[in-house]
């Protein structure tokens, strides 16, 4: 037997969050009833507290936690008239709740609203989570299968739990988290001394204790940085050198950068031709580093930064990793004690794992080319953050950077996610209760969409 829900999420993250505080807004106002699910096989907030996530948890939040689970407060736009009563609802969870409820709120303005910690920010995810009730349920355990039921109407999501083996079946799919580390072909004789981005930081205990040792960073954006801010903590007397593909550059965070990740539309993003999408995500969220880590790291003389892109990596001298780099110049060589894979993440690698084949192929044959794409073509995502062409609805909004706004793959608009996400599925169910009220009372049942709002 499947447990059945509307709504089912991989991942008790940032997203997880914004989208179930949503789900008990809307349930509490009476606007459902909607019903969520939320999987998690380590802990809330994983990939933030330090202990399972690829994170110590000392590093520095690259965005404002003010930009929390309900921003950025627009629900008008997705739910009408309603939408003051639902960000009125939200407000219960946002970041100064959060900090007036633990008594450091004063504290934290005086101080000149500083930048928090990723731990900082996972204790304020766990308490959201712990908070959003209305219709809103946890499974502990790890996803171990994912299918389309016999009618292929409802994806079916089996559980491996601590007591035994679950099965779920929903509406809709959300499947959230960075995705696994990209691929860093290099010679299996140096394995032992390449890390990547979302190994966890116990692994770097195999560095050397009080010793000095040379470490090389291959990556240009958030996971670069974050990286080098901790082991800048953990290995004082190293020294550190960032590959980059490009000149480094610093996130442009003005109004005018910051107005497109909270709401698109307002630019008209999905107008926008290819290519000024690429350049403004470019510029304003991959590849780039925040301006506040950067300063404290600007001075540091144990940090140098070299423009090239990493094409082989290899045995160097004695125990060392040669590194081989197209350069402005050329091809170019360094050899360093231990290299950090910081190129990015994959997310359809991480789909590829969860989906059977067969699965895998019926996803193609209804949406295209996925796992066979060139890499860096554009995944279709609708406006619902949704693979187009896929029903059931598989949400993936780790994809709809380029599609539909930056602000849906960060951190950046996590109350707009969740708009976008719940959205399609309120209409529904607005729809199927207006027709299970005609049949209950013998009306004939009416095919016209109604609003998501009654």
């Amino acid at each position: 037997m499947s447990a059945e829900t509307d709504l089912l999420i991989v991942g008790a993250g940032a997203k997880a969050a914004g989208i179930a505080t949503k789900v008990h807004a809307l349930n509490g106002l009476g606007l459902g009833p909607l019903s969520l699910k939320i999987v998690e096989g380590n802990e809330v907030a994983a990939s933030w507290l330090g202990l399972n996530g690829a994170t110590s948890g000392e590093e520095p939040l690259a965005v404002t936690p003010i930009k929390d689970v309900g921003f950025p407060y627009q629900s008008h736009y997705e739910f009408g008239e309603a939408g003051e009563a639902i960000d009125a609802a939200m407000s219960q969870f946002t970041w100064q709740q959060y900090l007036i409820g633990q008594r450091r709120y004063a504290r934290w303005i005086d101080a000149g609203s500083p930048q928090v910690r990723h731990r900082n920010y996972g204790e304020y995810l766990t308490w959201v989570l712990s908070r959003a009730t209305e219709g809103v349920g946890h499974v502990r355990g790890r996803v171990s299968r994912v299918a389309l039921d016999e009618r292929g109407e409802r994806w079916v999501v089996d559980v491996e739990e601590e007591a035994g083996p679950s099965r779920h079946a929903c509406r809709a799919l959300v499947l959230t988290g960075p995705g696994v580390h990209r691929a860093f072909p290099h010679d299996p004789a140096v394995n032992s001394r390449v890390f990547h981005c979302d190994s966890k930081r116990s692994e770097f205990a195999r560095l050397p204790g009080e010793e000095s040792c040379d470490i090389a960073v291959v990556g240009g954006g958030e996971s670069a940085l974050s990286c080098v801010m901790f082991l800048r903590g953990l290995k004082p007397l190293s020294r550190y050198t960032i590959y980059t593909p490009m000149l480094p550059m610093s996130r442009g965070e003005s109004f005018l950068e910051n107005r497109v990740f909270s709401r698109p539309d307002d630019v008209e993003w999905e107008s926008l031709d290819l290519q000024t999408r690429r350049d403004f995500v470019k510029h304003s969220d991959r590849g780039v580093f925040d301006p506040p880590s950067l300063e404290a790291i600007g001075y540091d003389d144990r940090c140098r930064f070299v423009t090239g892109r990493v094409t082989d990596v290899g045995p160097g001298d004695g125990e060392r990793v040669r590194l081989e780099y197209e350069s402005p110049e050329g091809i170019a060589s360094g050899e360093h004690d231990y290299v950090v894979n910081c190129t990015g993440f994959d997310l359809l690698a991480q789909l590829r794992d969860l989906f059977s084949e067969e699965l895998r192929e019926e996803i193609e044959s209804r949406v295209g080319g996925l796992w066979t794409k060139p890499a860096k073509g554009e995944v279709s995502i609708g406006r619902f953050l949704e693979l187009k062409g896929m029903e059931p609805r598989l949400h993936i909004p780790g994809l709809a950077g380029l599609s539909q706004g930056p602000g849906f793959a960060n951190l950046g608009a996590l109350g707009l996610v969740s708009n976008r996400v719940l959205q399609p599925l309120l209409l529904e169910s607005k729809r199927l209760a207006a027709e299970s009220d005609g049949d209950s009372t013998g009306s004939k049942r009416s095919t016209t969409p109604r609003s998501p709002i009654a």
